[in-house]
């Protein structure tokens, strides 16, 4: 099965109909990036899409779209 999460308004794992999926949690969302020094510190900037490691059944799955 094909899963994305939907991050708003809350990270939701969502089937290929776009429907909630049950028995599932969306662990951690990634977005790659990189940082810069500013006279405020360390700024973090989103370079690319993002993704996401979500658990299913019990089962772990990384790198799953976001939408």
């Amino acid at each position: 099965m094909f899963y994305r999460v939907r991050i708003a308004p809350i990270p939701t794992v969502i089937d290929t109909d776009g429907e909630p999926v049950d028995d599932t949690r969306v662990l951690e969302i990634i977005f790659p990036g990189d940082s810069i020094d500013t006279p405020a510190g360390r700024v973090n900037f989103i370079v690319g899409a993002g993704v996401a490691k979500i658990s299913v059944a019990g089962e772990t799955i990384r790198g799953v779209p976001l939408c």
